[in-house]
């Protein structure tokens, strides 16, 4: 795993260890070209990282998120069940997404993937205040058991939707119905549709997991 910045501070490394030895009298900086960053890219293992899921936007989402901090990344999807029903409510989303990201590390550890992340995403609805929110819950974990939460923002839902969600209906299929589309939900999905194209479901995904990556980026103040 190679944070962006980290190739760079190789270079420098590598190079003032040369000159240290060499004794030659010579700048630093104007030498780090001679080290060619595509030549160490190749050597480089990338992250593997792989999702509960074979949405092909939430792995997208997975790929745009971790690239902003890794310089090579994989990433697969995976079919597993949520353990949950399939529209959530309130706790149960943060236990679907879990139970994801467990259950594609369980498939790790059995098929020796050697994976370094495991994410699972659940969308669901929240009660907060006698009103009614979609939001989407993401969990990370590694290796080393270490594990984190995000989400997404929270959008208010009309009351009619909130009435078929409570009847068992999934929200993905209401907006199919609102938008005389199919599989909305690999596409543009509530938010989309809700924000007059503004913020599609690729979008909030990528934050709430940027969001979710925060404890692992800043390790020494979550998990000291």
């Amino acid at each position: 795993m190679f944070f962006k910045g980290s190739l760079q501070a190789s270079h420098r490394s590598l190079f003032h260890l040369l000159y240290r030895f060499s004794g030659a009298d010579v700048n630093p900086k104007s030498h780090l070209v001679s080290f060619p960053k595509s030549d160490i890219i190749t050597t480089m293992t990338p992250t593997k990282v792989l999702i509960g899921s074979e949405n092909s936007v939430k792995i997208e989402s997975v790929r745009h998120s971790f690239s902003k901090f890794f310089k090579l990344v994989d990433v697969e999807g995976l079919s597993v069940d949520s353990g949950v029903p399939d529209q959530p409510f309130n706790e149960d989303t943060f236990a679907g997404a879990k139970n994801r990201a467990e259950h594609v590390k369980r498939i790790n550890d059995e098929q020796s993937i050697n994976a370094n992340f495991f994410v699972g995403i659940e969308g669901g609805i929240l009660q907060l205040h006698n009103r009614w929110f979609q939001f989407t819950v993401i969990h990370i974990s590694d290796q080393q058991h270490r594990e984190s939460f995000g989400t997404t923002g929270l959008y208010e839902l009309p009351i009619w939707i909130v009435e078929k969600l409570l009847a068992g209906i999934e929200l993905a299929h209401i907006i199919d119905e609102l938008v005389q589309d199919t599989n909305t939900k690999e596409k543009q999905s509530a938010s989309g549709f809700l924000t007059n194209g503004e913020i599609d479901r690729l979008q909030n995904y990528t934050q709430a997991i940027t969001f979710a990556l925060i404890p692992f980026l800043q390790d020494s103040l979550y998990f000291p």
